[in-house]
């Protein structure tokens, strides 16, 4: 019995704080935020750099890289495959990845992308990275700017953008700290059910 109320106390303990520390990414109903700034107007590369929220060196650094070499322009810019290349995959890695919680993107695909762009966020939490796919984004014009944001403490160890790209321009991240964490959802119910477990195993235990 002994053994049988210590393996229940440390199940439901190993649960509740696996529980409590899940936090999520979430698709972004209105993006936006500060702007990434390409510091060159670079030519046939797969690796350069931006700043956000302002174009200068003392501004917060992401790297970027590209399957497919590019060309850039310089500010608030876009990214395009070189004449007759293509660009099928961008990654943007922040200096700190404690830095920001959401991150948001425009652009233009070409006909064989089929409208889809699949956006794969690893977080600097530990967590399993996640995985989202907009769809509809078709069309010989840009599409409208596309999204995803943390409310629960996740920040951005790296984004991925994959699809077959015309382009893609104006990026945006926002600084982690500026959102309030919800009193309800899905964090706050799975920590109160971590919790409830917990005090029905310390019932248990004083039988």
């Amino acid at each position: 019995m002994k053994s049988l109320k210590y393996f229940l106390s440390v199940a439901a303990l190993t649960g509740a704080l696996t529980l409590s520390a899940s936090a999520t990414f979430i698709v972004d109903t209105d993006p936006g935020g500060e702007k990434l700034f390409i510091d060159n107007a670079n030519k046939d590369v797969s690796d350069f750099q931006g700043f956000v929220g302002a174009n200068n060196s003392s501004a917060p650094h992401v790297g970027i890289h590209t399957t497919g070499n590019v060309n850039t322009g310089s500010g608030f810019a876009n990214i395009k495959p070189i004449k007759d290349g293509s660009l099928t995959e961008l990654i943007f890695t922040p200096e700190d990845p404690n830095l920001f919680a959401d991150f948001s993107f425009r652009g233009q695909l070409i006909d064989a992308a089929n409208g889809t762009v699949t956006v794969t966020v690893q977080d600097n939490q530990g967590n399993a990275a996640q995985t989202f796919t907009f769809t509809g984004l078709g069309g010989p014009n840009d599409f409208a700017r596309q999204g995803i944001i943390s409310l629960d403490g996740e920040t951005i160890q790296s984004i991925t953008l994959s699809s077959d790209f015309k382009e893609v321009k104006q990026i945006e991240f926002s600084f982690a700290g500026g959102h309030v964490v919800p009193d309800s959802g899905p964090t706050a119910m799975l920590l109160g059910a971590g919790l409830a477990a917990i005090v029905l195993v310390r019932r248990f235990l004083k039988r």
